[in-house]
């Protein structure tokens, strides 16, 4: 049945009706029509249509019909972005490995826990008391429904200088879902390792390592890790720690975190150690850059069995290093983007073998800034020796500082000389030597390895592989919100970076799913656009229903990657579906 609007014209008026039609099929088959109720002139009756309808709805075998003033939306909060992160993180087994390794006799369910913690990490990078903020405007509940919501502390409760603004039972929560975690970091890792290798079939021979500080907010030293050293953040006077990582095939393997004043170099014995008595890799290259170069480290791992390196040498200032690029001839092996490589010694067992690579591009942008440099060198002199002929400069030994000074702005020193004559007379000149020198660098770098079959090419593509360690760095730190650092014991601080190791775990395994799917964009770009799908919890006469929507075209293109088709929170039901069971959790 259906209703149907007639119009029957009455003199000079043309009247409109309402009636209900019922659709039917004759003795002989063929389509009717007959009119089952004549509700009256439209005109006379519109006013009467809402309550007529409101008397029908308990007849109707649904009886979830509502008028539109009788709905109403508590909340709209965003939640593709945790979809995503669930199905990457069970995907990965996080939830078994975590449970099985770090519930122990805890009250409260840590594998749930860590992953509000891991998905906070990937997707609003926050401190645990901002964690708070973000539950607020994110729908994040357990595999039962149980949402988790902030416990904030009544208005009359919280001062103007008041920084945590949550119940301190909701916070310390947070805080021991951390320590439990960090306490089997080593056994975590350890099953992290065995799940990679049977999920992506992985072939251990390879492995990457680079370091990178990170600072705190304090200046003054602190417990055992906490130190001021060789910052590279631009914060010499603050302390900071030294976070080491290793990884495999494109995945993080390890984390190491070491005192802030702690040698590069010093730390491959500890990593190397670990790698073969954790891990039970045996047949390896380390992969590293110039800062773990040193004649201990090249021993330690030339005396391992099937151990090898492949480190970058030093910079320019080594001596070592101008005497192997004055070994070059033209004899190039080509390397394929504008790049080029050479072997400079003969490779033998046992022996040091030193790679060197050639890029145009890199060629083009030293040279670009030596003239840049050179240019701004001598506008400097030209000062100093204008200074001296006009009578400003007259003893020799303040000329001499005066030159010095210069020279040591933009690299003056690398590319001039000076001479002060007996008559206080300046003179500054080109030093060709220094130049040609600095020519011979330029575009050009160094590799060693003591591994005899891995052939020049394969040297210069295996470390191009470590600038994927250098761009996960700056996941890591992003992630990580860890710079500055708050926490204030080193177990604290191990643990928060040990988070956003297990959050770049999941953010790797999204990105290599979405490459298996062909789907080609990145991982970050992927959850930005899952954001869009969200969910409005609806009040419909007094009912909650709560509607997963909004999801545009590149969200949709993600969750079909993924395998996804549900969008509805556990725990919880559409506008057509039953009422299941569901609370909300605020601790």
């Amino acid at each position: 049945m259906f209703p149907r609007v007639s119009r029957v014209k009455s003199g000079k008026h043309v009247y409109e009706y309402l009636r209900i039609v019922e659709a039917y099929r004759d003795e002989r088959g063929k389509n009717r029509q007959r009119v089952v109720a004549n509700l009256g002139r439209l005109d006379l009756i519109r006013d009467d249509l809402d309550a007529l309808v409101d008397r029908l709805r308990p007849f109707c075998a649904r009886g979830d019909y509502v008028r539109v003033t009788e709905i109403g939306n508590d909340e709209s909060v965003t939640w593709g972005q945790i979809l995503v992160v669930r199905r990457a993180w069970e995907e990965l087994q996080l939830d078994r490995i975590i449970r099985q390794r770090c519930q122990g006799r805890h009250d409260f369910d840590v594998a749930e826990r860590a992953f509000v913690l891991v998905a906070s990490r990937l997707c609003a990078p926050t401190s645990e008391h901002g964690l708070a903020r973000w539950l607020d405007s994110t729908y994040v509940c357990n595999r039962a429904g149980e949402r988790f919501l902030p416990a904030w502390l009544p208005v009359d409760e919280v001062g103007p200088d008041q920084r945590v603004k949550v119940r301190w039972e909701w916070l310390q929560t947070w805080y021991r879902t951390l320590d439990a975690v960090y306490a089997q970091q080593l056994g975590v890792e350890q099953e992290m390792y065995l799940r990679l290798r049977d999920l992506f079939h992985l072939k251990v021979d390879l492995v990457f390592y680079d370091l990178t500080t990170l600072y705190f907010e304090r200046r003054e030293p602190k417990g055992e890790l906490r130190r001021h050293g060789a910052n590279k953040d631009g914060k010499p006077r603050n302390v900071q720690v030294l976070l080491g990582l290793v990884m495999v095939n494109g995945f993080p393997l390890a984390t190491h975190v070491f005192a802030g004043n702690r040698a590069e170099k010093k730390t491959v014995p500890e990593v190397v150690a670990d790698l073969r008595q954790r891990f039970g890799i045996g047949e390896l290259i380390l992969v590293a850059d110039r800062g773990m170069d040193s004649p201990e480290n090249r021993t330690l791992l030339a005396g391992l069995d099937s151990c090898h390196h492949l480190f970058a040498h030093k910079g320019r200032r080594d001596a070592q290093g101008q005497e192997w690029l004055s070994r070059i001839t033209e004899t190039w092996q080509d390397c394929g983007r504008g790049s080029r490589v050479q072997e400079v010694t003969r490779p033998q067992d046992g022996m040091l073998r030193v790679v060197v690579v050639e890029s145009d591009e890199r060629k083009a942008y030293e040279r670009a800034l030596r003239e840049r440099s050179m240019a701004r060198a001598q506008i400097h002199l030209d000062k100093v020796a204008q200074a001296v002929s006009r009578g400003r400069l007259k003893n020799t030994a303040a000329i001499a500082a005066r030159a010095v000074r210069a020279l040591s702005r933009d690299k003056g020193m690398r590319y001039f000389s000076y001479r002060i004559d007996g008559d206080g007379h300046f003179v500054y000149h080109k030093d060709e030597r220094k130049l040609a020198a600095e020519i011979l660098h330029e575009g050009r770098y160094i590799l060693t390895t003591d591994h005899a079959q891995l052939s020049p090419q394969d040297a210069v593509l295996r470390y191009k592989e470590l600038g994927e360690v250098e761009e996960e760095f700056r996941n890591l730190k992003d992630m990580i919100e860890g710079r500055p650092i708050y926490h204030k014991t080193d177990g604290r601080v191990c643990a928060h970076l040990f988070f956003a190791h297990l959050a770049l775990m999941v953010l790797r395994h999204l990105q290599r799913r979405l490459e298996e799917a062909g789907l080609y964009m990145s991982a970050r770009d992927a959850l930005a656009a899952a954001k869009s799908l969200g969910v409005a919890t609806l009040d419909f006469n007094g009912e909650p229903h709560v509607l997963a929507a909004g999801a545009k075209r590149d969200c949709r293109r993600v969750l079909d990657a993924l395998g996804i088709t549900d969008t509805q929170p556990p725990g919880t039901r559409s506008c057509s579906e039953p009422q299941k069971s569901g609370t909300q959790m605020a601790m």
